[in-house]
């Protein structure tokens, strides 16, 4: 079986081929430094109202809704829900 440069067993290390440290092959670049600490820094409530935006514009195009409708369809949707004060597992463990 022929030796390979990687298996350290049975190539001797004068044989094997030295590897110098070198600086990473892609190095990535924002555009805009400013844009993307703004993104960074963005509230929650700028995240919820932007998310629910695609939301009503995804249910107006898939379902040929208009998008007063897709708002208020999302905002039924994605309504914060009432806590229980029974869990689910508790219900399926009692049989309700």
């Amino acid at each position: 079986m022929p030796s390979l440069p990687f298996n350290s067993a049975s190539s001797s290390p004068s044989s094997s081929p030295t590897l110098s440290p070198s600086p990473p092959a892609i190095v990535l670049h924002s555009a805009s430094g400013q844009a993307s600490k703004r993104e960074l820094y963005k509230s929650n409530e700028d995240k919820s109202a932007a998310y629910r935006q695609r939301y009503a514009q995804y249910l107006a195009s898939t379902f040929n809704m208009s998008i007063e409708a897709a708002r208020a369809e999302a905002d039924i949707q994605l309504a914060p829900r009432r806590s229980s004060g029974v869990s689910e597992s508790e219900m399926l463990r009692d049989g309700w």
